[in-house]
């Protein structure tokens, strides 16, 4: 028995796929965010470090009410130097107040009110409480940028300025690359994932294949056991049944029907036991050479009898060659009665088959077609097997047999149909020997 469905594992399959893909998109932003959030603490702690590095160099500063007053050359020297030499987009002295006392980018000129003090204001206040601070990433124009600013002590321990530096987040470029190389190795992990997925998934479909080999041959096995044993005990009162039928039919009546209805069901029964031995059985094939020809013209001198008591019209398009296929000749007879049989079971009175022949350098292709009352959609998948039937006393074997034969030797069965509008069934045997 199987533990899933095709549909359940398609939908168990895509729910795993699902959850992978869930489970490396969060991976991946989780990844990303602590990456930058790595990079930027990297970065605020190496600003406050210039900063705090500056803020000493630069020493005592004129006071606050002083601000137009310029710190010396010297300091002045060192605070361009340190900007180009940590690739800093600008470094400010401010008065603990607010006011300029040097901007090296000229925003602001010394003794006016700094316009980024307000923009970075935390970190300023811890500065001027005398403890060195960075800020959070800010975006100037197309560029994220980030500040930190430290105290200048005096002797006394009196914050005398504070010295800001600015640089660009260059990271993001290392981000970039990052989130490159994360989304490459993503695709390239779901690729993969779905590659073994679809080869995991038509895997168990011959896996589910294999086992309803499995299955039905296990079934088949016991089923022809069982009717091996039974056959010679069901067939032998049958026959006693048909010719004491048979015999009280001369003596008392042979115009009484009755008997001729005990002979009928008789056949009847014999037929579908018959059925169930060929079914079951695992005969060797006997190849010959079988012309599909003289096949079609056996099968329908065999019916004759009921194509003539429904006024069945035959239509023949063959080719007047035989044309001849490595085959069981026994067993393609019975394929082609089958499917006859069952074509003059489903028109009606003065109803039309039409069987013909078509051949390619590898086929030979069967064609029966009649205009019946055709087969519904939700039958069509089920015809072919075994035990499955729509009349009240079939045995639900007949095309069973057949695809199986087709099986045997390396053919196909093919069945179309339309409610109302008949059914036509195709058979493919291969023109040379099948292995």
């Amino acid at each position: 028995m199987k533990i899933f469905s095709s549909k359940k594992r398609f939908f168990v399959i895509t729910g795993f796929l699902a959850a992978f893909l869930a489970v490396l998109l969060i991976s991946t932003l989780v990844l990303y965010s602590r990456a930058k959030t790595r990079l930027d603490n990297e970065l605020g702690e190496r600003l406050r470090a210039i900063a705090t590095t500056l803020a000493l160099a630069v020493g005592d500063l004129p006071p606050a009410v002083d601000t137009d007053r310029s710190i010396d050359e010297s300091q002045l020297t060192m605070l361009h130097h340190a900007r180009n030499d940590n690739l800093l987009s600008n470094i400010v002295v401010l008065a603990p107040d607010g006011r300029t006392i040097v901007d090296l980018a000229d925003f602001s000129r010394p003794g006016e009110m700094n316009p980024f003090i307000d923009l970075d204001y935390s970190a300023v206040t811890l500065a001027r409480a005398g403890l060195p601070a960075y800020t959070a990433l800010y975006r100037s124009g197309d560029v994220f940028m980030k500040s930190a600013y430290a105290p200048v002590l005096s002797d006394s321990g009196d914050v005398a300025a504070i010295v800001g530096v600015e640089a660009g987040a260059g990271f993001f470029e290392e981000l970039q690359e990052l989130s490159g190389l994360i989304i490459t190795v993503d695709i390239i992990a779901i690729l993969a994932v779905i590659v073994l997925a679809f080869f995991f998934y038509r895997q168990t479909l011959s896996l589910d294949k294999a086992q309803t080999a499995v299955i039905q041959s296990e079934n088949l096995a016991t089923m022809g056991r069982m009717v091996a044993g039974i056959a010679h005990e069901i067939r032998n009162p049958l026959s006693i049944i048909k010719t004491s039928a048979e015999r009280l039919s001369r003596i008392y009546n042979p115009e009484d029907e009755t008997f001729s209805y005990i002979s009928e069901e008789v056949d009847q029964l014999d037929r579908i036991l018959t059925g169930y031995l060929n079914f079951a059985g695992d005969k060797k094939i006997e190849f010959t050479d079988v012309s599909l020809n003289k096949t079609i013209r056996r099968c329908l001198m065999i019916l004759d009898g009921m194509i003539d008591d429904k006024r069945i019209r035959i239509i023949q398009k063959v080719p007047e060659e035989d044309v001849v296929v490595p085959a069981d000749d026994k067993r393609v007879q019975q394929a082609f009665l089958n499917i006859l049989i069952n074509s003059c079971n489903a028109v009606d009175h003065a109803g039309t088959i039409k069987i013909s022949i078509e051949t390619t350098d590898k086929l030979a292709l069967t064609r029966f077609k009649d205009n019946g009352n055709g087969i519904p959609e939700k039958d069509l998948k089920e015809v072919i097997k075994p035990f499955f039937t729509t009349k009240k006393h079939g045995s639900g074997l007949g095309l069973s047999i057949v695809a199986r034969i087709l099986e045997e030797h390396g053919g196909d069965l093919d069945i179309q149909s339309t409610p109302g509008d008949g059914t036509e069934v195709k058979i493919s045997l291969p023109r040379r020997r099948h292995t």
